[in-house]
């Protein structure tokens, strides 16, 4: 089991500068909006995806007085213990280094810290555009699926390649040939690995999503490869030859894949509440870091933002007890502290009980993050 111990950060946004012993399990934080408890969150984010849940752009994350912004954190697992930190600059510079050692790419802070984040954003992940479900699923392959980063890199540049060579005058078929022999190849690889890891994951996402949704329509899942798999995607890709070239872009493939999220056969978008939607969403993440967990027998760490008003008493409790359950870390916020202890409670059913937590809570106000003792 991997978990940070200790998190340091400098110049972001209206933080002070934070040095924080954590809880391996359960880490609450409590204040009222624009403390900041919001900005701890994102510094866990750049050392696990290298870039803030929130914005692109690495100014907005610089405290306005400040030339650079750091986090640095202790990880433990495995018996060792390993440091990860991200410099970022004004000038658009990023420094990543694990264990004192320059990083390649931000691939590998995600394998270092996989993070699973559950926030008002999570909604794109329903009513969004299919790039949204896309990455959801990619995150699985990615994690459970060590050679899928390669292919799926190439397959990138090819695309952009491609498209390129279709805004060309006069491209014929043959032009393209010896670029989508390789296309073809990669696409058939990339679509093999969702595939196989879609099937096992929606195994579990039935589970959880039945969990959670208790009393509403039944939900279906389906993965769209992005084109028609019962033909050779090279054949596929030859009869889309002028629709491509007449619109400047190649309209199928693992790129313009997509999951579909279905309600009694109804697009979920449009059969199901707000309330019931963010009770699905929290049951796909939880589906998708038991699967990690399953393949890598390491949990993922969570990042829960405003959990009070994502979700409901009952469903907060429930999210609360599968936390538990999975034996990860947690970062959890919200504005009462009360409230958010509550859902910690033991509950009467053993079987969604959260008793034994190592809980951590933390008061944040005006930028400042301060450990508060828990009394019984």
């Amino acid at each position: 089991m991997s978990y940070l111990t200790r998190i340091e950060i400098s110049g972001l946004r209206n933080l002070n500068s934070v040095s924080l012993s954590l809880s391996s399990n359960i880490n609450l934080l409590y204040g009222e909006n624009g403390s900041g408890k919001t900005s701890l969150l994102e510094a866990l984010s750049l050392l696990g995806l290298g870039r803030s849940f929130r914005s692109h752009k690495t100014r907005s994350l610089i405290s306005h007085d400040q030339s650079t912004l750091t986090t640095f954190a202790e990880i433990e697992g495995m018996g060792l213990t390993s440091s990860v930190g991200l410099q970022k600059s004004r000038n658009g510079n990023t420094l990543i280094r694990i264990n004192g050692q320059a990083a390649p790419s931000a691939a590998a802070l995600a394998q270092l810290l996989p993070l699973q984040i559950l926030n008002a954003d999570s909604f794109q992940l329903i009513e969004g555009s299919p790039l949204q479900r896309r990455r959801f699923l990619d995150w699985m392959v990615f994690h459970v699926k060590p050679g899928f980063i390669e292919p799926w890199r190439r397959l990138q540049r090819l695309i952009k390649q491609r498209n390129s060579l279709l805004r060309r005058d006069k491209i014929t078929r043959l032009d393209l040939v010896p670029w989508d022999k390789e296309f073809a190849e990669l696409s058939e690889i990339i679509h093999r690995m969702r595939q196989t890891v879609f099937e096992e994951f929606s195994v579990l996402a039935k589970v959880l999503v039945d969990d959670f949704a208790e009393g509403f329509a039944s939900i279906d899942i389906a993965y769209l490869p992005g084109w028609n798999t019962e033909q050779a995607y090279d054949e596929s890709l030859a009869e889309s030859f002028d629709r491509d070239v007449r619109d400047g872009y190649t309209h199928i493939g693992p790129h313009r894949a997509d999951l579909k999220f279905t309600a009694e056969g109804k697009p979920a978008a449009e059969v199901l509440s707000r309330g019931q939607e963010k009770s699905l969403i929290a049951a796909l993440h939880i589906a998708q870091a038991k699967l990690y967990q399953d393949k890598t027998k390491n949990p993922c760490v969570f990042l829960v933002d405003d959990l009070l008003a994502e979700l409901d008493s009952k469903n907060t409790v429930r999210l609360a007890a599968w936390l538990n359950r999975l034996k990860g870390q947690a970062f959890i916020t919200g504005v009462s502290k009360e409230l958010l202890l509550a859902a910690w409670e033991t509950e009467k059913d053993a079987s969604m009980s959260t008793e034994g937590s190592e809980i951590k809570l933390f008061h944040v106000e005006q930028g400042i993050i301060s450990p508060v003792e828990l009394t019984n």
